[in-house]
């Protein structure tokens, strides 16, 4: 009877240990792949990152677009407005002009102050042709400015333009009333020389201006 008892209990603890391993099984969490949830959650955040990566490569490989590109023909046309344009003749000439215009000016400064040396006819012949090579319409001013700045003891360069024949009759009485304006002994040998010359276009007035001075050529 106590054998029979016994045996019972231990089939009953065996029965017993065998429910508790089975409901410790059941009970127990499965095991997840690839390292568990961790793992998968870290790999979801690798392959957003390398998408996001991707992502601004392609966005760093892409051209800009047409309205944002480096407009090139703006800059070359940009440097082809630096090169000067060629001259037309009307341009080419007027500055040939404006060179011979400098060019009396400046021999007429040389004469502004007296010289040592005196005038030459030498000096005479230069003055006279260089006034020759100023442009027509340009002679009037040059002209003014030369009787306004050639003193007395320099009158005789004006003497020479006077006495050329080549220039306009308007300009030869120009100088003409401004040699009568200048002292007795300078425009007195000047007046005899035109006396000399009937063709003058001044012959006439400086005829009647010797007469009324008493200077006239001849007369005792």
């Amino acid at each position: 009877m106590n054998a029979r008892k016994t045996a019972v209990s231990a089939v009953v603890a065996v029965v017993a240990a065998a429910l508790f391993i089975v409901v410790a099984i059941l009970r127990a969490p499965s095991p997840q792949p690839d390292g568990g949830p961790d793992a998968a959650d870290r790999g979801e955040a690798a392959e957003t990152s390398g998408t996001r990566a991707d992502s601004s490569r392609t966005n760093k490989a892409e051209p800009a677009p047409a309205d944002e590109q480096p407009d090139e023909s703006a800059d070359s046309e940009s440097d082809g407005d630096t090169e000067e344009e060629p001259k037309t003749e009307e341009e080419l000439r007027e500055a040939e002009e404006e060179k011979k215009v400098d060019a009396f000016d400046a021999l007429t400064d040389k004469w502004m102050e007296p010289s040592n040396a005196g005038v030459t006819m030498k000096d005479v012949d230069e003055f006279s042709a260089m006034f020759r090579n100023v442009p027509k319409e340009r002679k009037d001013e040059c002209l003014h400015r030369a009787l306004n700045l050639i003193p007395d003891e320099n009158v005789m360069l004006l003497a020479g333009i006077l006495m050329d024949k080549t220039q306009d009759k308007e300009l030869v009485e120009l100088v003409y009333n401004d040699v009568l304006n200048r002292d007795e002994d300078v425009k007195k040998p000047i007046l005899q020389q035109i006396f000399k010359d009937k063709s003058h276009p001044c012959w006439a007035d400086t005829a009647w201006i010797l007469d009324v001075t008493d200077e006239l050529p001849g007369r005792e």
